[in-house]
């Protein structure tokens, strides 16, 4: 079978883990790339010892007819108009969070993706983490029971030193909220492991920062479609390492962190006992599992199937960070769907 070729759009830490990822896969190969200076990324090409073609545009990318995938990792305000072009020729997408800035950016993101057919994967990594995945195991098994209790949090302190508020990552224009810089993928967790959310009530603060033009912290009360309740949370703000919080409690038993006590399963069990895996516990992009994200996708497209995070629950995803962005706005409870 031809592989399928890709083209990656910018050429941080971020892309060269995708770059690392396609071409392991043995159905990928990236075949150019587009940074923002052309000549720092040819030297960065050629550091890395990457086989690829360095372009000049994102435009050059979209035109290319040997180009079957376009991975998008430029600054958050680009994404939309990137992602809404790449679709509209022909090409396959995986783009990192958020798809758009705002409301009208998102519908129009997903509208013309939706039109397109083509495929879609939103760079959510969190999913793939083994941690994650024993999780979801454990819940489509029944491991917990009933399930009533949940919660998930981003802790990650933001400052100077992260190239993003280079291009605004702390502005409106740029980020534009906490929980779509960042917080989206905590927000993502809940929906994946604990469903749908009928209803969210979020409270923001600036805390100790002064540097946001948004509140880099906040946290939310949810209501799960299926009754159980539970909490999300984001700051940028922390004096602490970087942190991503969870909790279960259900009918047969808890999750904390790395720690699980269920007695029916462990009848012999005398407290908590410890998960042996990879956890989500560090902000390095090298320890985020974007190999399982990519392979996903590929295989999704060659078995004409649905991607894990492809555009609907993208979307979704994002409908609940602007839920939780309005009801911080306006101090009201936010009911589910909220996008229009």
């Amino acid at each position: 079978m031809k592989k399928l070729t890709a083209g990656v759009f910018g050429f941080g830490d971020v892309a060269v883990e995708y770059v690392k990822a396609i071409n392991n896969n043995m159905h990928g190969q990236v075949v150019a790339i587009v940074g923002h200076d052309v000549e720092r990324t040819k030297t960065r090409v050629a550091q890395l010892g990457f086989d690829v073609e360095v372009l000049a545009t994102f435009e050059q990318l979209v035109e290319r007819n040997d180009i079957d995938v376009i991975v998008i990792t430029s600054p958050h305000f680009l994404h939309a108009k990137e992602t809404m072009m790449a679709a509209k020729a022909g090409k396959h997408i995986v783009c990192e969070k958020p798809i758009g800035m705002n409301i009208k950016e998102v519908n129009e993101v997903y509208n013309v993706v939706k039109a397109s057919k083509v495929k879609f994967q939103c760079g959510m990594v969190l999913r793939w983490n083994p941690y994650i995945q024993t999780l979801k195991q454990m819940i489509d098994t029944e491991v917990f029971g009933q399930i009533f209790y949940m919660e998930f949090d981003y802790f990650h302190k933001l400052s100077s030193s992260w190239n993003g508020f280079t291009w605004g990552g702390q502005k409106v224009s740029g980020g534009p909220s906490a929980s779509l810089v960042a917080g989206i993928h905590a927000v993502d967790l809940m929906r994946y492991l604990g469903g749908e959310v009928e209803h969210v009530f979020a409270n923001g603060t600036w805390g100790h920062r002064d540097d946001f033009e948004y509140a880099p912290t906040y946290v939310a009360s949810v209501q799960f479609a299926n009754g159980a309740v539970g909490k999300t949370g984001c700051s940028f703000a922390i004096e602490s390492p970087y942190l991503v919080n969870s909790m279960i409690h259900g009918s047969k038993g808890s999750v904390v962190q790395d720690r699980f006590y269920f007695k029916e399963a462990f009848p012999g069990q005398t407290g908590w006992q410890k998960f042996e895996t990879i956890m989500p516990d560090s902000g390095a992009v090298s320890h985020h599992p974007f190999r399982f994200l990519i392979d996903d996708f590929f295989d999704a497209i060659i078995q004409d199937r649905p991607s894990m995070n492809n555009i609907d629950e993208t979307f979704k995803t994002h409908e609940l960070c602007m839920a939780i962005d309005h009801s911080i706005a306006t101090s009201e409870k936010v009911g589910l769907p909220f996008l229009k």
